[in-house]
């Protein structure tokens, strides 16, 4: 294999790092998974392959999950490559066939959307044999009908070049098979927090803890009784081996199927059903008031109330006496300016960070709690809270995303707050400090809303965290996923090094 060819890099653009060398020399050699938390630079390990295969006269695809993401990279391409811009281009579905034709036919790098990519294999607009290296970014994506699936079956069937991309790719053995081998990968180029010491700026994580107060304590009480007589009746007619209030949510989505099945021959599962459909609506409540508030639970109920057409499961729980006791409470508390004490705190951390000049994101899992939010923080003196939600349900457009992000960018306001989707897929600009109103159970979502933080200078992320609630379980879940993930990846890596002839699935 001939040495890494640079010579169309342009070197004053781009900080060349021995173990970025290194792990492109690796991806030239093999198909590849690189693993790089941010910051470390694991987009630019592709680029230098790619530089490299330009000089042979060979073209590369680069597939973004989205639009933005995709713009960034392909904007990315033109800074430090030495080339006609015009060689790069983005495809996505928003140009139209022709024009897609015409672009994959003059372009010698393509970086689009892989749903875009996948229709025109299928529609024969895009030869991807005209292609000698597929770039997979966020590759942890590459499971089930997803359209990266069907591009890497393509590219493998065809013995074209593979390179994976993702800071995250999972705690779980199978999950990370299952991305391994759906991209044919025999070689895994991986580095930790401790290997970006020396290149990245330091990202200091701290968890601020919050008592629940009393009279959320008593609303929850009310709830949980609830809750505990729908799992009992779930119990009894078989289809849970406890009532336990510890059975979690994705247990209960789990049992919907097996439900449904059982309805073709036992006249007992559609009292369950409804029961299941009323336990996952007591289960959101509890959620809501824990890591949320009074406001949210308040909109919550009411919005069950308000349903033009109501479930049976959704009428007995609006009657139940003890949800109208709730909204009662939660009224006469929001009415005396009670609310979570996590708001409090979160107004302290702003207030504190805009005054010393920081920009900040703030994380929240509800759309509901984002505009709250931003209403609140929008009453601090000095403090300039704008949104970024995601398209559904009347959300943003990509337009009005990419506006909003580039106003924050540009330093046109200084408080981001935003749902899940500024934590993958968007080019949300670095930040002094990460806030996370809630913590999350996932390794992915805590490694990207972490890395938000850090990429330009040394970093904070702030867990705001409610004690004795499923907050301080999640945290620890997401924590200890992430130490599992780089245990399994070690693993997986050695099982490669010693026999990287075969593919991870004989395993």
């Amino acid at each position: 294999m001939d040495s890494l060819d640079l010579t169309l890099l342009k070197r004053d653009k781009a900080e060349l790092r021995d173990y970025q060398v290194i792990a492109a020399e690796n991806c030239l050699k093999h198909n590849a998974l690189v693993v790089f938390p941010t910051a470390m630079g694991k987009t630019f390990v592709a680029i230098l392959v790619i530089a490299h295969l330009l000089n042979q006269k060979k073209k590369s695809l680069f597939l973004a999950p989205t639009k933005p993401l995709a713009m960034q990279q392909a904007d990315r391409l033109k800074d430090v490559l030495e080339i006609n811009p015009e060689a790069v281009q983005v495809v996505t579905g928003e140009i139209q066939p022709e024009k897609r034709i015409e672009l994959y036919n003059n372009s010698w790098v393509i970086v689009g959307t892989p749903q875009t990519i996948e229709h025109d294999v299928l529609s024969g607009k895009i030869k991807l044999t005209d292609y000698s290296l597929i770039v997979f970014d966020e590759a942890h994506r590459t499971v089930g009908d997803y359209a990266y699936a069907f591009i890497a079956k393509q590219a493998l069937a065809k013995k074209i070049k593979v390179i994976g991309l993702t800071a995250s790719p999972s705690s779980q053995t199978e999950k990370i098979m299952e991305v391994c081998n759906n991209l044919g990968i025999n070689h895994l180029e991986v580095k930790t927090e401790k290997d970006a010491a020396e290149y990245s700026n330091k990202v200091t994580i701290n968890n601020e803890y919050v008592d629940l107060p009393e009279e959320f304590k008593e609303v929850r009480t009310l709830l949980e009784e609830i809750l505990k007589e729908t799992l009992s009746i779930l119990k009894e007619n078989g289809f849970l081996d406890s009532a336990a209030l510890t059975t979690h949510k994705g247990k209960l989505l789990a049992l919907r199927g097996k439900i449904i099945l059982a309805t073709k021959h036992d006249p007992r599962a559609y009292q369950a059903l409804s029961s299941l459909a009323k336990a996952l609506n007591l289960v959101q409540a509890i959620d809501l008031l824990e890591s949320q508030g009074l406001q949210s639970l308040n909109e919550f109920l009411s919005s069950l109330k308000d349903r033009k057409t109501k479930t049976k499961a959704v009428q007995q729980l609006i009657d139940d006496f003890r949800i109208k006791k709730i909204q009662t409470i939660t009224s006469t508390m929001l009415e005396k300016n009670i609310e979570h004490p996590k708001l409090e705190k979160l107004k302290e951390i702003i207030s504190n960070s805009t005054k010393s000049g920081q920009s900040v994101i703030v994380f929240a899992h509800y759309r509901n709690s984002v505009d709250s939010l931003q209403k609140e923080l929008n009453k601090l003196p000095g403090v300039d809270a704008r949104i970024i939600v995601g398209r559904s349900n009347e959300g943003m457009s990509q337009k009005k995303q990419k506006e909003a992000l580039d106003s924050f960018r540009n330093k046109e306001f200084n408080v981001l707050v935003s749902t899940s989707v500024g934590e993958e897929g968007l080019d949300v600009p670095a930040v002094d400090l990460v806030v996370f109103y809630e913590a999350v159970p996932s390794e992915i979502r805590l490694i990207q809303r972490r890395g938000r933080a850090g990429r330009t200078r040394v970093g904070n992320a702030i867990i705001l965290v409610t004690k004795d609630t499923k907050d301080e379980a999640f945290m620890w879940i997401s924590k200890r996923k992430e130490k599992k993930m780089h245990e399994t990846l070690k693993s997986i890596q050695n099982i490669i090094s010693e026999a990287p002839q075969k593919k991870l699935g004989e395993y």
